[in-house]
């Protein structure tokens, strides 16, 4: 199945564009839905030729994926074919079942990129709360968000120091209004952002109409009269 009959065909979605004529300017909302997914399970990779954006599932989260790859296709900024389950051996030597998409690779993604990736490795750029709308917010819940049973919903932000996840604290307190801390992982210089459970009733009207259906028990919830 193709989206042609839903989406229409924008200006730069097609896979024989040059990346030096993806310029932009780009939407605001495509901009919060790629630099959200950075701060989940999100890449970026580099080409001689410029950037582009990489999502990655598990198999069983496939349904995701393919609506995620519609809100990025939408935008003109990938292929049209939906992603599929693939396989490969994992380390143990059983299959592993995944479902994965690229974007087009863009010559103007570099300022996303550098902001990431400029120092070696992945870290937190300072326009970050500019970009943090609650469309970034719903998928980065998505993406790396866990509900721990009767007590709230921990992120994932291992991959940032200590400094860049102070940062991320900062703007959910005075962007959104949620009382979160920082939560040590376990693993030296790891750590997490926790939001408790009673703030349920601030986050999810801010992000329960980005959510997709299948992770919405990240925030405990199937139904948003329940909160």
């Amino acid at each position: 199945m193709l989206y042609s009959s839903i989406f229409p065909i924008l200006p730069f979605n097609s896979s024989r564009t040059s990346s030096l004529k993806r310029i932009g300017p780009h939407n605001y909302e495509i901009l919060c839905i790629l630099i959200g997914s950075l701060l989940g399970d999100g890449s970026m990779e580099k080409s001689k030729d410029g950037y582009r954006f990489v999502f990655y599932q598990k198999g069983d989260h496939i349904e995701y994926l393919v609506w995620l790859h519609a809100q990025v296709f939408k935008h003109g900024y990938c292929k049209e074919n939906i992603p599929q389950i693939q396989s490969r051996l994992g380390s143990n030597g059983n299959l592993v079942y995944y479902c994965r998409f690229r974007t087009f690779t863009f010559s103007s993604f570099y300022w996303i990129y550098e902001g990431f990736y400029g120092k070696g490795k992945k870290a937190l750029p300072c326009w970050i709360e500019q970009y943090l709308s609650p469309i970034a917010l719903a998928i980065w819940i998505m993406d790396d968000g866990t509900w721990i049973k009767d007590r709230g919903i921990k992120l994932c932000t291992d991959n940032f120091t200590l400094s860049d996840v102070k940062k991320l604290v900062d703007i959910l307190t005075t962007k959104y209004g949620l009382k979160v801390s920082i939560v040590k992982t376990g693993i030296l210089n790891q750590y997490g952002i926790y939001i408790p459970k009673s703030n349920l009733p601030i986050l999810v009207p801010i992000v329960s109409p980005f959510m997709h259906p299948f992770f919405r028990y990240k925030l405990n919830y199937l139904d948003k009269k329940e909160i």
